[in-house]
């Protein structure tokens, strides 16, 4: 019996596969418990149907991505913080820091774990990268004292 996958089933198969199992398990366990549904010329559409919308969804995601990064690469970031005499921080700046410095300057929302950065503990100017996949950009943050 041909059925497709509703979740990933541990040593089974993954979300959105389409399998053949023997026609007791398909129907006491996967279609029972709501694992799977059987793969008729209806469904096999809707699955076709939702794969191009989950990949054209990634292909959207990924040009406003390269935008964000082309937006962003080549700018200086300054974030003000409060520093001792020698120029150690009070508090370190972290990417969560950076995030909300880069949509405060130039009005860009960016997910923090596209950051790739240490925590910042001293004054300075620092180079962030911003990488999600296998593109990857850069951007200037500079920490001063306050």
């Amino acid at each position: 019996m041909k059925v497709i996958l509703l979740t990933d089933v541990p040593k089974v198969g993954n979300k959105y596969d389409v399998k053949d199992f023997k026609e007791g398990y398909a129907q006491n366990v996967l279609l029972a418990k709501g694992l799977a549904v059987l793969a008729t010329k209806a469904e096999l559409q809707k699955l076709e149907d939702k794969k191009r919308q989950m990949q054209k969804k990634k292909e959207d995601e990924m040009k406003s991505f390269l935008d964000l990064i082309s937006s962003v690469s080549g700018k200086t970031i300054s974030i003000k913080v409060k520093a001792n005499e020698k120029g150690h921080l009070f508090k370190a700046v972290s990417p969560h820091d950076v995030v909300k410095a880069i949509k405060e300057i130039a009005g860009i929302d960016l997910d923090e774990h596209t950051l790739i950065m240490d925590h910042i503990k001293t004054l300075g100017v620092y180079t962030v990268s911003i990488k999600r996949g296998d593109k990857r950009g850069e951007c200037q943050v500079e920490i001063i004292k306050d």
